[in-house]
């Protein structure tokens, strides 16, 4: 999801219907591209799992231990935090370290397809995905702990989490009865995906961080690069268009959209090993991610 991917082949294009206009990263002139209406058909969660998460690679690495580390640094003392990750996607991995200190999980994710792989590991199912491969990184090298503990921390995540729908573009970006609010809010390259400019961004950040409690945090794994460029990106023969949001941007989105102070914003750049990425995207590798942690002020009353 940070790579221009130049196809020699005749791939279709698929994004958001909001977004007419794409600055290539290839190419730096506007270009109009045809859309397609619907990105629940799309989108297939199982070439995505199959390409994107069929090895651990630093891409999976490095938004797993920053998670680990602002966890094990924040939350010693707690287990009963609410926890949200929004656009979750298929893949339930990136709550293994949330598990030791949370009451309650919540995965949001917009389309059914997702919903439904997600729901296929949640259940345990025997033609589910399988993303031991994530949890065994967190518990064993990450947190020290034995392979026993493995097991252990996936049916933990099992028995706290739950889906249900979302729509950053709705008033109410949540399913009704899970509007919060949450100690933690996660995200990762979902609002990027969505939204086709910075504005669009800004307002789905503040949505979010309007569900948080006074004093929560926001936590968010997001493609970096200069302002007004996206990256190309594919599942499958379908491309996806990604927004870049640079590091100015970010910061003032989070102090003047959503009313985040200067220090209580960390921003940590993550520089992708051009090696050891997403090993079948073969073509140029783009700028960084960047992993933001924002805390909410705390109440004054």
């Amino acid at each position: 999801q940070i790579h221009v991917y130049v196809d020699r082949f005749n791939f279709t294009l698929a994004t958001h219907p909001r977004l007419p206009l794409v600055t290539s990263r290839v190419n730096p002139l506007q270009q109009k591209m045809s859309l397609k209406p619907d990105c629940h058909s799309d989108f297939d969660p199982w070439v995505y799992i199959q390409e994107y998460y069929g090895s651990l690679t630093s891409w999976h690495r490095s938004p797993l231990k920053h998670l680990h580390e602002f966890f094990t640094s924040h939350f010693k003392e707690r287990a009963d935090l609410k926890f949200l990750n929004f656009g979750s996607g298929p893949v339930v991995a990136f709550e293994a370290s949330v598990v030791p200190y949370a009451q309650q999980i919540v995965l949001a994710e917009y389309t059914e397809n997702n919903r439904a792989v997600a729901k296929l590991w949640l259940d345990q199912a025997n033609n589910g995905p399988d993303f031991t491969a994530l949890y065994k990184y967190v518990v064993q090298e990450l947190e020290g702990k034995g392979p026993e503990e493995v097991d252990k921390r996936q049916e933990a995540v099992r028995h706290l989490a739950t889906l249900c729908r979302c729509d950053i573009f709705q008033d109410t970006p949540i399913e009704k009865g899970y509007e919060g609010p949450y100690d933690v809010i996660y995200t990762a390259s979902t609002l990027e995906m969505a939204c086709a400019n910075t504005e669009e961004y800004g307002t789905a950040v503040s949505k979010l961080s309007a569900m948080l409690k006074p004093g929560g945090w926001l936590l968010m794994n997001v493609s970096m690069g200069e302002a007004g460029t996206v990256n190309v990106c594919h599942v499958g023969r379908t491309r996806f268009v990604e927004l870049n949001i640079s590091v100015d941007e970010m910061y003032a989105i989070l102090q003047r959209r959503c009313g985040f102070e200067r220090e209580s914003i960390n921003i940590i750049p993550q520089a992708a090993d051009k090696v050891d990425a997403i090993p079948m995207l073969l073509e140029e590798h783009i700028d960084e991610m960047m992993f933001v942690i924002a805390q909410r002020k705390q109440s004054t009353a």
